[in-house]
């Protein structure tokens, strides 16, 4: 009779996902904060734990469902088109380690797994090993879609008239916006991502954007009482023009440092790729 630990199993099974969802994060260019896998790992300890004492959790379409969830997660996933891309990244990751485990049974004669839950009590050294391995193996095997997916994006932090949102930013080195009053850098935002990050009395703005109109919306928000709006000029491949832009409360980079910017809103439907909020500087 197999006796199962609990605690262990939470423990090895955490530090699992832990090491998948970092190595996907490195392998899809989308760094995402430690606060957000050590919850999307948790979350996956806890189902592998509920589908040792639970056999009907370990069933195939439910795997599924807790692997779509642990990307939702750990990668912030808006849109089925994102959370599907980054589900199968964190499958196809999960399959190199699980190979590795297989491996590790294989040599150690030791069953080191049960309804899809790592549990087995082996040594620390054992399970270094092995991760290591697993991380090295997803490394070589994705190694181009690494490469293709540079580079990389940047989830930045904003603040606006009580409002706390994350925005996912194409890192491009092409975006060199300045405000021409104070000379601080300019990041731009989509119409979707402003209409998340902006108050209610302000919508209207992402909401009307067109090609032409900006100066006539600054125009509209500042008669309103919406202070600090202004105009940022542009060129692009297709042409230049003009950007409603503000200054967030507060800005705070994936680093965690403050970034003393404004934020633009650009009006074009094809500003940058469907997973993307917007562009910033590098």
């Amino acid at each position: 009779m197999r006796v199962i630990y609990l605690d262990v199993l939470l423990v090895l099974n955490f530090c699992m996902d832990y090491c998948i969802l970092r190595a996907a994060s490195a392998i899809g260019g989308r760094p995402c904060p430690m606060w957000r896998l050590s919850l999307a790992s948790g979350f996956g300890a806890a189902y592998a734990a509920g589908s040792v004492l639970v056999p009907a959790l370990a069933a195939l379409p439910v795997r599924l469902l807790s692997c779509a969830a642990m990307a939702g997660i750990a990668f912030s996933a808006r849109g089925a088109r994102l959370l599907l891309r980054q589900t199968l990244l964190v499958m196809l990751v999960a399959f190199v380690f699980g190979g590795c485990v297989t491996a590790l049974e294989q040599v150690s004669g030791t069953v080191l797994s049960a309804g899809g839950a790592l549990y087995a009590p082996v040594s620390r050294k054992a399970l270094l090993v092995s991760a290591a391995l697993a991380y090295g193996l997803s490394g070589i095997v994705f190694r181009n879609q690494a490469r293709e997916n540079r580079p990389h994006g940047e989830t930045i932090r904003l603040s606006c008239g009580g409002k706390v949102q994350e925005v996912y930013l194409l890192v491009d080195s092409g975006n060199t916006l300045r405000d021409p009053v104070t000379g601080r850098p300019v990041f731009v935002l989509t119409r979707a991502a402003a209409l998340r990050v902006l108050p209610e009395e302000v919508q209207f703005l992402p909401l009307l954007l067109g090609k032409d109109n900006a100066a006539d919306l600054v125009q509209r928000a500042q008669q309103e009482g919406a202070g600090g709006w202004r105009l940022v000029s542009f060129r692009s491949i297709g042409g230049g023009g003009l950007m409603p832009c503000f200054r967030p409360d507060a800005v705070t980079r994936e680093d965690g440092s403050a970034y003393d910017s404004l934020a633009a809103i650009s009006g074009a439907g094809t500003i940058c790729a469907g997973e993307y909020d917007g562009l910033i500087e590098p």
